[in-house]
């Protein structure tokens, strides 16, 4: 099952032996207009039904990502579904909503991943659980591939409420903020402001 085990952050925190420490993780943002592309796409997303975490994700979720990573095309790349296998001991094993990797296309994903989005239909908890865990692995993945970071940001989202995380080593600062999809140009700027933390 790998990392739908984790059920809950408590329960992400206990496993991997990580400290919480909630703090407004962007005090400033500067708003990032979207395209007319993205909210004609959200537009028509409103005529769908969005009953489940598959469509949420497929209509919601993944534009919102995809135009952020169409800014960066020769710095970043971004992989949805891709496995990420690290440790099966520890359940740090099995696919991912989205990531971002800190390098040009490429069809194989490569270190070092920079942060990653984790869908979950209406519960928030169990998506910071699982999300807190792929950037847990994402960390190890790219400390093995001797490409270490400083640190490894994650959203957990169910579609309208966002909610970001940073991982350094043993530290996972959640951000004390939820963000609405109605907010989507601060939410589409806290993504530049992650993605430039890198470049």
């Amino acid at each position: 099952m790998g990392y739908s085990n984790y059920k809950s952050l408590k329960q992400a925190l206990e496993k991997l032996d990580l400290e919480e420490i909630s703090i407004n993780l962007f005090p400033v943002i500067t708003p990032v207009e979207p395209s007319d592309w993205l909210k004609k796409t959200l537009e028509i997303a409103t005529l769908i039904p969005l009953t489940n975490e598959k469509s949420k994700s497929e209509h919601l979720i993944s534009p919102i990502i995809t135009e952020v990573a169409l800014a960066y095309l020769e710095q970043i790349t971004l992989y949805s579904g891709e496995d990420l296998y690290v440790d099966d001991t520890k359940d740090l094993t099995g696919a991912c909503d989205f990531f971002l990797s800190k390098h040009p296309r490429k069809s194989v994903m490569q270190a070092p991943i920079i942060t990653l989005a984790e869908a979950k239909d209406e519960d928030m908890d169990y998506g910071k659980g699982q999300c807190v865990a792929q950037m847990y692995a994402a960390q190890l993945f790219n400390e093995k591939k001797s490409k270490p970071q400083p640190c490894v940001y994650g959203c957990a989202v169910t579609g309208d409420d966002w909610q970001f995380l940073r991982l350094e080593k043993k530290q996972i600062f959640v951000d004390t903020k939820i963000y609405y999809l109605s907010e989507l140009s601060k939410i589409l700027g806290i993504f530049h402001q992650i993605i430039k933390t890198y470049l």
